[in-house]
């Protein structure tokens, strides 16, 4: 156990979901930031892995600890996450690593309080940013022409390929969208993304399912289009919170598009922070060897995931790839330096402020 909680903490690194959740799980999780982890697992295929989570559906674990990150916080919730989160007792913060070898479902969250949601579902607010992306692999993002809602739901019921009523979006490393509620959308093939999400303490995050691609699988999630079953729609629920004759084409596109603010700061490291929703903001660090970083979130903690090379703290505590960490209220200012040419995404709570 550790004795104290004023420097970063490890989090478990093979917190993943199985496919039967997944069926369109890629292999870009296990390949590009899991191998030196888990060498054997290297060509697995990994849909989501949640490298930081209170969420009790897949709840983080302090690394080497059977204790939760959500159990740890509660016991001190002001003293883990800071006079500005603390007031709510929970990490409302959830990290996933997300990689697809099949288009996922065209779906949409709802907000909270929405008509349709069960007494323990609430909204989803998520965000994307690319890590990776093969050759002409991309998202799906709105609509390419405007349609009626009748025409919409005519056509995904019709049993026929209705992709060409998608609006497909080529993406590359470092792209960043904001998927708020009632945005149509889905992961294309050949798409790593960090996917940034808002939860709520005791609810679940809701995803209505408009299409799934005529899809059927079995109880393990393998693709079975003769003895299969679909995954279950939601299209009603969907079609009440989309618009399909204005989320059409690139200026919708453009509204969900984010473009982050740029600094050099302090030794050999470049700060990228991408705009903040009303959850959550997302920063980039990217060092260059030998980089150094010192940094404060003022009011509040930090969800860190190393996305290549390694990061050290002072301690000698190693954050390498595949690796995130919970940094508490308490461990600020804090100084991170990198060996190597390395970078790591930092996820903290709207209503705090990064300063160097």
């Amino acid at each position: 156990m550790q004795e104290s909680w004023n420097t970063p903490i490890l989090l478990d690194n093979h917190n993943y979901t199985p496919l039967t959740r997944t069926p369109w799980a890629g292999r870009k999780v296990s390949a590009l930031f899991k191998e030196h982890l888990f060498p054997a697992e290297v060509s697995k295929p990994v849909g989501e892995s949640w490298e930081f989570s209170c969420d009790p559906s897949f709840p983080s674990k302090l690394l080497g600890q059977d204790m939760s990150l959500s159990s740890l916080v509660a016991s001190n919730p002001e003293e883990f996450l800071g006079a500005t989160a603390g007031g709510k007792g929970f990490c409302e913060i959830l990290i996933k690593l997300l990689s697809a070898d099949q288009p996922l479902s065209v779906q949409v969250h709802p907000s909270d309080g929405d008509v349709d949601l069960m007494p323990q579902e609430c909204g989803k607010p998520e965000s994307w940013l690319v890590l990776d992306a093969d050759p002409g692999c991309g998202l799906y993002l709105g609509f390419l022409k405007p349609l009626s809602r009748d025409e919409l739901r005519a056509a995904f019921l019709s049993g026929e390929d209705v992709s060409d009523l998608l609006n497909f979006v080529p993406v590359k490393e470092g792209d960043y969208f904001e998927i708020s509620p009632g945005v149509p959308h889905a992961i294309g093939p050949g798409v790593c993304l960090l996917e940034p999400q808002r939860i709520v303490f005791g609810q679940s995050g809701k995803t209505y399912r408009m299409w799934d691609w005529g899809r059927k699988y079995n109880s393990d999630g393998v693709l079975d289009m003769e003895r299969g079953q679909g995954r279950e729609l939601h299209l009603d629920a969907a079609l009440k919170l989309v618009d399909p004759m204005t989320q059409v084409g690139d200026e919708f596109v453009s509204s969900t598009r984010r473009i982050p603010v740029t600094k050099v700061v302090d030794s050999g490291v470049t700060v990228k922070s991408f705009p903040s929703n009303p959850y959550y903001q997302v920063h980039v660090f990217e060092f260059c060897a030998g980089g150094r970083l010192e940094f404060t979130v003022e009011g509040g903690y930090g969800a860190f995931t190393s996305l290549m090379g390694e990061v050290v703290s002072p301690e000698k505590l190693r954050i390498p790839i595949g690796q995130s960490a919970f940094f508490p209220a308490g461990c600020y200012p804090l100084n991170l330096s990198a060996e190597n040419p390395s970078t790591a995404s930092l996820v903290i709570p709207a209503h705090t402020r990064l300063s160097f």
